[in-house]
């Protein structure tokens, strides 16, 4: 078993590589905001009160984060095995032992990771708070604590995480029947599960019941309370995207005016087909644009208006943005070979680079695009319904949004055409013969 394990970590090294880098991010994440709290604890008084009080947001926005990135990806890395795993029953493997091997894969590249990212962490929180914390007093000077009790605290928050976010792929990945995972690249996407539909129904209350306690509510608290809107959102539409995420990727890139080229026909196609990695895109991408736009439509309605620093942005959100960017963006590396193969049946079918570049682009500018028409209709309810509770002018952090947007899609971009323009250079023979 152990062999087994080793053996498929060393042969789809990319995919693990992959799940292993959002696993130190969402370590680094959580080393962060663990040495806000031990910090808090060590130097006490009006400054701990404070910390402590920055670092329950930030957990909260980066607990919601890493659950969201970290299921989307560990998921995407077990359906991106679909194919191995069948082969694994056809030699004599049962369902249980498959789903054993999937969770020891995954637990050993959350352990990894998050004793990498813990690793990293370390030479990074002393000029963090020094950025962060540059116009307050009575923090700017505090030394940041990151004790062993600390890291072992946030490696097992990352096993916990990634274990949890990887068991619904770990259950497909056991029940699955061999024959069908053969014929298909991606097993298709499954409906509801009873777990994500109580999830959704949480997270739809908890919504419900934060809208309804806005009125009447002091500024500062009803700010606070708007900020959330965002990240739970998000989580909301994570938990829903099998009901809905790919009939929205064909219906919105059907209505655009006709005729169009055939690259654009191949792009939304692909997009829509491998369900499982375009949902770990669109999914982190929501989530980042939706905390930065409802951060800046909640602060429109505290005294002042928006007041925002830079390093009040970067230790509020700083983290959680990097963990969704990170995630859309990995997504698309280990996803790597499948493009290769790709890219060979679209040669020999007679395809020119430029239309498989074409095709490429516009993949990545759907993907925004779906995350844009999710996530910014949340930021602008946000601002509308801060201005209804505190009757106050709507605020609605465009600004921001358009920042984070245009990040993503360079970002997404060149995570999508790297990858093809290696392709390109591949022998298309010796690519198919592979498959």
């Amino acid at each position: 078993m152990i062999r087994l394990i080793l053996g498929d970590l060393i042969d789809n090294l990319r995919i693990w590589l992959g799940a292993a880098l959002i696993a130190a991010v969402a370590a680094v994440v959580g080393a962060i905001v663990a040495s806000d709290i031990q910090t808090a604890t060590q130097v006490g008084g009006t400054a701990g009160l404070a910390l402590y009080g920055i670092s329950g947001t930030v957990i909260l926005f980066s607990a919601v984060t890493s659950v969201v990135v970290l299921g989307s990806i560990t998921n995407l890395a077990v359906a991106l095995h679909q194919r191995s795993y069948a082969l694994w029953q056809l030699v004599g493997l049962g369902p249980q032992q498959v789903r054993r091997v999937v969770k020891a894969q995954l637990a050993l590249m959350a352990l990894i990771g998050g004793a990498a990212g813990c690793a990293a962490a370390v030479p990074l929180l002393r000029p963090l708070f020094a950025f962060c914390f540059a116009n307050v007093p009575q923090l700017r000077d505090i030394t940041p604590a990151f004790s062993p009790v600390a890291v072992g605290a946030v490696i097992a928050y990352v096993l916990v995480t990634v274990l949890l976010g990887g068991s619904r792929g770990a259950r497909r990945a056991a029940q699955i029947p061999a024959i069908q995972a053969l014929r298909e690249p991606e097993a298709p996407t499954k409906g509801m599960s009873t777990t994500r539909w109580l999830t959704g129904a949480a997270l739809f209350l908890i919504l419900v019941s934060i809208v309804v306690s806005l009125p009447g509510a002091e500024p500062e608290k009803a700010a606070t309370s708007l900020m959330l809107i965002g990240p739970l959102t998000a989580g909301l539409l994570s938990a829903l995207s099998p009901v809905f995420m790919v009939a929205l990727l064909r219906r919105w890139t059907a209505v655009l005016p006709l005729p169009l080229p055939g690259w654009w026909h191949l792009a939304r196609q692909a997009a829509a087909h491998h369900a499982s990695q375009s949902t770990a895109v669109i999914i982190p991408l929501v989530m980042a644009v939706s905390l930065v736009g409802c951060l800046y439509a909640s602060q429109g309605t505290a005294p002042g208006g928006d007041t925002f620093s830079i390093g009040g942005v970067v230790l509020l959100l700083g983290g959680p943005i990097l963990l969704s960017l990170t995630g859309a963006t990995v997504t698309l590396f280990m996803a790597g070979r499948q493009r290769d193969r790709e890219v060979a049946l679209l040669l020999v079918s007679g395809g020119t680079t430029a239309t498989i570049v074409a095709a490429v682009v516009s993949e990545a500018v759907i993907y925004v695009t779906t995350a844009v028409l999710l996530a910014v209709p949340t930021v602008l309810a946000t601002g509308l319904v801060g201005a209804w509770a505190l009757d106050v002018p709507p605020v609605f952090g465009l600004g921001a949004v358009s920042t984070v947007v245009v990040a993503s899609l360079v970002l997404i971009t060149t995570a999508a055409v790297v990858p093809a323009l290696l392709a390109l250079r591949k022998n298309t023979v010796r690519t198919l013969a592979a498959e």
